[in-house]
């Protein structure tokens, strides 16, 4: 045998490594139980931003959409960890407090620890409420997950579909939360309820549609990212400081991607016959959607 064969067969077991490597080691999809367990590991091993991997994208614009949220969500843990690096005693009280709401009733006290408690008539109430609801996403996004994946079970509907259950019980009444099994590389994945009739009016699959979401998801990327900045430079100075930073720079970005929004709304309605809202107009000095950072 030359000595080019056996440097051809190392050159074959090379590119094959490489491509086994270009999954993510131990993430597995192999059933609904076990695509659950992934996603919870993805959060556990820093990785967020994979989760987005576990949904099944119908197209090529939904998986680009789809692709910036993962960038959002990795940016979102990214922005916890800073957090908890510069503010560790608040972060732990706010974790404290949403694991004893979660002891409690589970996703529903989490809910309510992620919301402030009950809600209260008193001016400025509900400002409080948003602020700490805030502050709690940015601190722990993946809170619930973390804490309450042990009680996620799938229940089999049809050979390829399962049903995403809380404690043997819908996770949202009404919606249907699922996982299929995709036939072309026999991985089961999170379905979106994109489908459902009472989406029907308000959200749209179509190219444009897709594209002004990704805008919508692009303007929150870059919130995340220039808070963490803000916070990487010293200039949020308390946790409960956080909510205030971010919705100065909402103010500013925000509302040219909810225009977009609004107008591809109004105009999708209008094409399907149904009652049209009537879109904000957008001021003539408008810079358009925010590129991604």
């Amino acid at each position: 045998m030359t000595v080019r064969a056996p440097l051809h067969y190392l050159f074959c077991l090379l590119v094959l490594t490489l491509a086994s490597c270009s999954r993510e080691p131990g993430y597995s999809q192999s059933s609904p139980d076990a695509t659950i367990a992934t996603a919870k590991q993805m959060v556990r091993d820093g990785k967020a931003g994979l989760l987005v991997k576990l949904i099944r994208s119908d197209d090529d614009n939904m998986a680009r959409c789809l692709n910036r949220l993962g960038h959002t969500l990795a940016n979102m843990q990214t922005l916890a960890g800073e957090l908890n690096r510069a503010f560790p005693g608040d972060v732990r009280k706010l974790r404290d407090e949403a694991q004893s709401q979660s002891s409690k009733s589970g996703l529903a006290g989490i809910s309510r620890a992620f919301t402030g408690g009950r809600a209260n008539r008193r001016e400025g109430a509900q400002n409080d409420a948003m602020n700490s609801t805030l502050t709690r996403l940015f601190a722990s996004p993946f809170e619930a997950l973390e804490e309450e994946a042990a009680n996620l079970t799938a229940l089999q509907l049809d050979n390829q579909t399962y049903s995403l259950l809380y404690k043997g019980g819908p996770i949202v009444p009404g919606v249907p939360l699922l996982l299929k099994l995709d036939p072309k590389d026999n991985r089961w994945y999170f379905v979106l309820p994109t489908d459902l009739p009472i989406l029907s009016g308000y959200f749209f699959k179509t190219p444009e549609a897709w594209r002004v979401y990704t805008g919508l998801v692009a303007t929150l990327d870059n919130i995340v990212k220039d808070l963490t900045q803000d916070v990487r430079d010293g200039k949020v100075k308390s946790l409960n400081d956080t909510a205030r930073v971010a919705g100065e720079k909402a103010f500013t970005s925000l509302p040219f991607a909810i225009i977009a929004l609004d107008r591809l709304t109004a105009a999708e309605r209008k094409s399907r016959g149904l009652n049209a809202t009537t879109p904000s107009p957008i001021p003539s000095s408008s810079p358009g959607l925010p590129p991604p950072k």
